[in-house]
């Protein structure tokens, strides 16, 4: 039984796009990555890029990977500066069902190119040819997928129906999240009521020393009025 949906690719494929229609689609959460490390750092994820460098910026984002991989019922877009490596993968099987997403190359450098600098690890001055590259880089961790999308010509809508019936016809089963226990009040009836029996005990006995003190008083009255007498 899985947790999540994981959606990996290469940058540009449309994981983002498609992730948040495909979670708005089943009433889950969307999770990206590159945003939660955005709001982390408090910085644009191609500055945290040059603040970090590679080495740190991949473990930051493999941190992230890692925890947000235990949500339940969360739709979750995987940045794609670099290819996830096989034992990351392997480790996201075991929460998360694996979704690749691809488009053919010339789709990937238009819509890299409508946002010149968004991408920490592209070279503009190359685009075309990065984009091979990275294309090939891709490939085997797409073969290892549980499933693989091509976002090319689809439709956003036609593409989350293609991804819900392969889990249907998959029969992919998710655990449900937990829901917070809610304390309900208890009617007025219920609630405690002080104890009667110790309310009319406490009564009766400030009675009582009350009783004491008048007959004191009274005893005191009369000898002071027998003495009087005498001394008559």
């Amino acid at each position: 039984m899985k947790r999540n949906i994981v959606l990996i690719g290469s940058m540009g494929s449309g994981k983002s796009h498609l992730g948040r229609n495909l979670a708005e689609a089943r009433g889950w959460q969307f999770v990206d990555t590159d945003r939660v490390l955005e709001q982390r750092y408090q910085l644009p994820i191609a500055d945290i890029f040059n603040k970090l460098g590679e080495r740190a910026f991949r473990t930051a984002e493999l941190e992230v990977l890692k925890r947000v991989c235990m949500y339940h019922e969360a739709v979750i877009s995987v940045g794609g500066n670099f290819p996830i490596e096989m034992k990351t993968l392997r480790f996201l099987q075991k929460y998360s069902y694996i979704v690749g997403i691809r488009a053919a190359e010339y789709r990937i450098v238009r819509r890299v190119n409508r946002k010149i600098g968004k991408r920490p690890t592209m070279d503009y001055n190359d685009v075309q040819g990065f984009v091979a590259s990275m294309m090939r880089c891709w490939r085997p961790v797409y073969k290892k997928c549980d499933f693989v999308l091509d976002t090319t010509h689809g439709h956003t809508m036609s593409l989350v129906d293609e991804v819900e019936e392969q889990l249907t016809k998959e029969a992919v089963a998710f655990k449900a999240r937990k829901q917070p226990k809610l304390q309900l009040k208890k009617p007025q009836s219920q609630r405690k009521q002080p104890n009667a029996s110790l309310k009319g005990g406490h009564a009766h006995e400030t009675n009582s020393r009350i009783n004491q003190r008048r007959r004191c008083a009274g005893y005191e009255r009369s000898r002071t009025s027998r003495r009087s007498q005498r001394n008559l």
